[in-house]
């Protein structure tokens, strides 16, 4: 959609405030279906993005609606329980592969120098090995989460928040006074750049790590949400944070994820501790490394002035 400058406030929120309400109403009408792997993250997306929306158009809006925020906001606080197992679900499956059903004695160089079988005399099956251990290990997590999943389902479905996300998802009004009649891209021209500045200040930490990706992904949704009023370059500059909030997104979640096996293991058998232990190092490492990339990768987008580049494509 190329730049429109004649756009009015008042006509990019009816625009906006529509596709995001729709949005959201096709995705709380999935969540029921406990086939559909996308519905809770496309609803807390919707969620993100209607709030967001209505934080950047509150100038034309009624207070009531104003109000709605804040439930919006609580309404994602109810999917997070789910949506972090489901998350969990399929970051073990990606860092540690399916479940291993490998049982072979001879895992166990102690007893294969002995026995040299894959069972052990007088034995009635086969006996785990070192790999044996961390396949029984790894089917546990997988079991915990699946029943975290099954759990936090059943409470969210049970509960009033699905009836709650669909009375948020109704329409908005519009109202029509002296700041709905500006232009949007002068709105954006005023509220852009001070983003553009958050999202480009540097990290020293993780925790700054984690704040770079909530900053980051608030500038992609107003891009977004500003973009008919904007160049067609910012398109470009939209994928380029997609992308990256993908990479600070993944390094969020392992580290949840390494901190909620820490936990976890300690509730496990003993003969199985070992093994999580060195399955929880390995996630480690995929967490050292996705810090690692993300902070490279931030480290050439603000040597490079790229922030400043962006913020010149989109507005001019």
């Amino acid at each position: 959609m190329s730049s429109s400058d004649g756009m009015t406030y008042a006509e990019l929120a009816g625009a906006a405030l529509e596709d995001r309400v729709q949005a959201l109403r096709w995705a709380t009408a999935r969540l029921p279906l406990a086939g559909d792997q996308e519905a809770v993250h496309d609803t807390r997306v919707a969620l993100r993005r209607l709030r967001e929306a209505i934080a950047a158009l509150s100038p034309c809006l009624r207070p009531k609606d104003q109000g709605r925020a804040p439930r919006l906001r609580t309404a994602e606080r109810d999917l997070g329980p789910l949506r972090d197992a489901e998350a969990r679900y399929e970051l073990l499956a990606s860092v540690l592969g399916p479940v291993a059903v490998s049982w072979d004695r001879r895992d166990d160089p102690r007893a294969a120098a002995v026995y040299g079988s894959s069972v052990l005399p007088g034995a009635t099956g086969p006996v785990a090995g070192l790999r044996g251990l961390e396949a029984m290990a790894r089917g546990w997590l997988a079991d915990a989460v699946a029943a975290e999943m099954t759990t936090q389902r059943e409470v969210f479905l049970s509960g009033r928040s699905l009836p709650r996300l669909g009375r948020l998802a109704s329409g908005f009004e519009v109202l029509d006074n002296r700041s709905s009649r500006k232009r949007a891209r002068e709105v954006a021209d005023q509220e852009l750049p001070r983003l553009f500045e958050r999202a480009a200040i540097p990290q020293e930490s993780e925790r700054d790590l984690h704040r770079r990706r909530i900053r980051t992904r608030r500038l992609r949704y107003r891009l977004e949400l500003f973009g008919p009023a904007l160049s067609d370059e910012h398109r470009r500059v939209v994928e380029e944070l997609r992308r990256l909030q993908s990479m600070l997104g993944r390094f969020h979640d392992l580290a949840i994820l390494v901190e909620w096996m820490d936990e976890i293991s300690r509730r496990g058998r003993h003969d199985l501790r070992p093994a999580l232990r060195r399955l929880t190092v390995r996630v480690e490492l995929e967490h050292q490394a996705a810090r690692e990339a993300s902070e490279a990768e931030l480290r050439g987008l603000d040597g490079s002035g790229w922030w400043e580049a962006a913020r010149r494509a989109c507005l001019g």
